[in-house]
């Protein structure tokens, strides 16, 4: 039996380095924001890769604060700074200098930001009361519930930290999409912690052991096969989509990819351990 329990610093250590390196970039450098939660406008364009490079250095020229992402069949325009008057100059002279073709042109108005801003706000809310609800009656011992929200909250914080560095690095934006990646690895991660702490609680009720570190490595010996399982076939259909998905899903799907990796990482090596230590801090 693999004694999990006696490298828990280790795994509070390691994950303490990937929070705080993910925040550090969030406090730095922040977030790329999508149009539903920043506002602005986005031109796409269908073009060639020559004529994507010639358009890149012109836009990049003469309108420095607007992003440009270049796509198998053309690129985007986009930025809180693009407005009618801006982006009508931009597609006039891209058609005449270069015959580049609009596809498409969306504006967002700061109103309509605002209040997916406020939706998004709500709905976590209500996430997180719900869960913090169900763990209340699902378990009797506070320190099952406590240790379950740290787990949650362990996996959210990862999320967004790595997000930073993705965003920076590669540009991937924070929208709508994420927030419900968000939400979806808060229910993955308790669902995961919950098979453990079953688990634990069954036997503690049977005394089977005569330690509790004992009882909890037994508990993730057993537990933790199937875990992987299950995680491992959400990893393989995530990855097939970040590698063969489209630019529209290829962020989300990696955000999900993030979350369900930090909730099997959580379950057995944050929320186990930190129940371990306020049971023990409670018997003393």
């Amino acid at each position: 039996m693999i004694n999990f329990i006696k490298y828990r610093w280790f795994y509070f250590v390691f994950s303490l380095f990937v929070i705080l390196l993910g925040f550090y970039f969030v406090f730095t450098h922040g977030f790329t924001y999508s149009l539903d939660l920043a506002g602005g406008g986005l031109i796409e364009f269908a073009a060639d890769d020559k004529q994507a490079n010639l358009a890149r250095e012109l836009v990049k020229k003469n309108y420095k604060k607007l992003n440009f992402q270049q796509t198998s069949t053309g690129f985007f325009i986009r930025g809180t700074g693009l407005n009618k008057k801006n982006s009508r100059a931009i597609i006039s002279t891209l058609n005449k200098k270069l015959k580049i073709r609009k596809i498409r042109f969306e504006l967002v108005g700061p109103s309509v930001s605002s209040s997916n801003i406020y939706k998004i706000l709500t709905a976590t809310a209500i996430a997180v009361l719900g869960i913090l609800i169900y763990v209340a009656l699902q378990f009797k011992q506070w320190q099952f519930g406590l240790a379950a929200i740290a787990a949650l909250v362990h996996d959210s914080l990862v999320l967004v930290g790595l997000w930073a560095i993705f965003s920076y690095f590669w540009g991937f934006e924070l929208d709508v999409l994420f927030v419900t990646a968000v939400l979806t690895t808060m229910s993955f991660s308790v669902h995961d912690t919950i098979v453990i702490f079953d688990k634990i609680q069954e036997e503690e009720k049977k005394g089977s052991f005569v330690s509790l570190q004992e009882c909890l490595n037994w508990a993730l010996n057993v537990t933790m096969m199937r875990s992987l399982n299950n995680s491992l076939t959400v990893v393989i259909m995530l990855s097939a989509l970040i590698i063969l998905g489209g630019e529209t899903t290829r962020g989300f799907a990696l955000s999900l990819l993030i979350g369900t990796v930090a909730g099997t990482y959580s379950s057995p090596f944050i929320a186990t351990p930190v129940y371990y230590f306020l049971v023990k801090k409670n018997s003393k």
